[in-house]
């Protein structure tokens, strides 16, 4: 169980899901770093630690699980209950929708922690729960103090599909930390330790390989361009349920030898920067932190017209939008972008600009501190 300590912070509490690799769950683990100096932090797994656990329990930061049931687990309320009792909870900040259907729950049994709903993303398709709505608007909504949705779509959906109130869903964009650039020699280096020659085209692009990511897209438009360019390369990273579907795709359409797999990475980052294009050609996406990583390093992108990418990229500004499972579309994108660096350039210079502008993490991090002093006075 956590320890209870007498620093005098106040006392937040974070409820995830996991802390293995995901977008979501890399900004649990680095908002919860960034808060340890001015709070009491305690991060609450509902399903298991994960790998990231342990980077942020080194940092002094507890993490706990309360190893949630299949279906509904009717003792995770009081389990959750139990452990903001034993830590002096003041805020507990659930992130995603089930997180904080059960933290909302808690309160019946522990009433003083404020809460705080932050939706990261939506499934697709949506599953439409009239059940779902009444239970969210007649008991669950009332157990909870504010709501946040990490795009302006997010928040419609979060009204449409949870039955709660757009007017009162404030909109808090992601946001992601700079890397230090590669100098020219470093990225040459690490582009030629993946096997890229120097004049190679590399279009790539980093996520959990899950179906909601339609990497099959990013495939077949590779396919289709390196029938003209053959300087294209590709470069996946990342791991999940659909990376086999995904290698035995690549096979299929004979790009074995001109698109690499990495598997997960945890220099993803810096393995961004050795791209040429960074593609996301997502069926659903609520702020993608692999986008803004991309951003922030200066790369040129191409995104898929769903969720907060249009609120992200603008396209034929800073990047270029496809409609969503548009082959063609995507295709002639990364096309443009092999035969025209001069646009590469200027699109990967105004997206930077944009995400220094709306998209950078310490802008995220007082976003959310104003949230949560709002929320301590209402608990004083």
């Amino acid at each position: 169980m956590s320890v209870v300590t007498n620093s005098g912070k106040p006392k937040l509490a974070y409820v995830v899901h996991t802390l293995n690799p995901g977008g979501t769950e890399r900004l649990v683990a680095d908002m919860s770093i960034a808060f340890s100096a001015e709070f009491d932090m305690l991060v609450v797994c509902l399903d298991e630690p994960g790998t990231w656990a342990a980077d942020v329990r080194a940092r002094g930061i507890p993490v706990e699980c309360v190893w949630r049931e299949p279906g509904f687990d009717a003792s995770l309320p009081r389990k959750l209950a139990r452990l903001f009792q034993r830590q002096g909870t003041q805020i507990v900040h659930a992130h995603q929708c089930t997180p904080w259907f059960y933290a909302a729950l808690s309160r019946l049994v522990e009433s003083r922690p404020r809460l705080l709903l932050e939706e990261h993303g939506r499934f697709y398709p949506e599953a439409d729960s009239p059940k779902r709505r009444f239970v969210n608007r007649h008991i669950v909504k009332k157990l909870t103090h504010r709501f946040v949705a990490v795009s302006d779509d997010v928040r419609h959906r979060l009204e449409r599909y949870e039955g709660l109130d757009a007017s009162r869903i404030e909109v808090v964009y992601n946001g992601v930390s700079v890397e230090a650039p590669l100098s020219p020699e470093a990225r040459a280096a690490a582009r030629q330790e993946l096997g890229f020659a120097p004049d190679a085209f590399v279009v790539g692009t980093v996520g959990r390989f899950d179906p909601i990511k339609n990497l099959p897209m990013l495939v077949e438009s590779l396919g289709r361009v390196s029938q003209t360019t053959p300087s294209l390369r590709g470069l996946l990273v990342g791991a999940g349920p659909v990376f086999e579907d995904i290698r035995g795709r690549i096979a299929e359409r004979g790009l074995t030898e001109r698109v690499h797999l990495t598997g997960f990475r945890s220099d993803a980052r810096r393995l961004v920067q050795c791209m040429d294009l960074f593609v996301l050609a997502s069926f659903s996406e609520g702020t993608s932190m692999a986008l803004l990583e991309a951003m922030a390093a200066g790369v040129p992108v191409a995104v898929t017209n769903v969720g907060g990418n249009p609120e992200i990229v603008t396209g034929g500004e800073t990047g270029w939008v496809v409609t969503s499972d548009a082959v063609d579309e995507l295709t002639a994108a990364i096309n443009e972008a092999a035969g025209n660096p001069q646009r590469r350039q200027e699109f990967a210079a105004r997206g930077r600009q944009r995400f220094l502008e709306k998209f950078a993490f310490d802008r995220m991090i007082e976003n959310y501190r104003q949230r949560y002093g709002e929320m301590l006075r209402m608990a004083a």
